[in-house]
């Protein structure tokens, strides 16, 4: 008797690990659609929110510590920003699958110039269905989705021609 409640138990005990553990189906986006708003707070700890920079075009770029692709995408990025944020283009990067110490190492490493912030728990992440890294989304001065890109950044024309269309 007594092992039989063991394993009722355990079983119980898998059970409710499961449902503590389960995560919503990513959302899957589309060009054109409005873009989700969010507020996430960077890493020198002031807030950012997609809202307050209405009316003017946004680069999100997801990225991870881990992943070759976004250590090799990092330049390109870094040379879109230099071009394009005078014209007054917004770009934030967003860590995701990672922890913090992981995320702050890869900052250190690439020196980015412009604005980043961790999503730990992946909020920002799950709110664009985004479950690869690296994902570039390219957001228009009407808070709409104008592209997204998956994948490593092997050309600079791979920005530059969706920032394009942006301005």
């Amino acid at each position: 008797m007594n092992t039989n409640r063991i394993i009722l138990l355990i079983a119980l005990g898998l059970i409710l690990l499961a449902v503590y553990n389960y995560k919503p189906q990513a959302v899957s986006i589309e060009i054109g659609q409005t873009a989700g708003l969010f507020d996430i707070e960077l890493i020198d700890g002031k807030k950012w929110g997609l809202e307050e920079q209405k009316g003017m075009p946004v680069v999100i770029f997801f990225w991870a510590q881990w992943c070759p692709c976004s250590h090799n995408s990092m330049p390109f990025m870094e040379q879109a920003h230099k071009e394009y944020g005078p014209k007054g283009v917004r770009f934030i990067g967003i860590g995701i699958q990672d922890t913090q110490f992981e995320l702050k190492k890869f900052i250190e490493q690439e020196r980015p110039s412009f604005q980043m912030a961790f999503d730990l728990r992946s909020k920002v992440a799950n709110l664009y269905g985004i479950v690869t890294t690296p994902t570039t989304l390219f957001i228009t001065r009407d808070g709409k989705i104008g592209g997204k890109y998956v994948g490593q950044i092997k050309t600079y024309q791979t920005l530059s021609g969706p920032l394009n269309k942006l301005l």
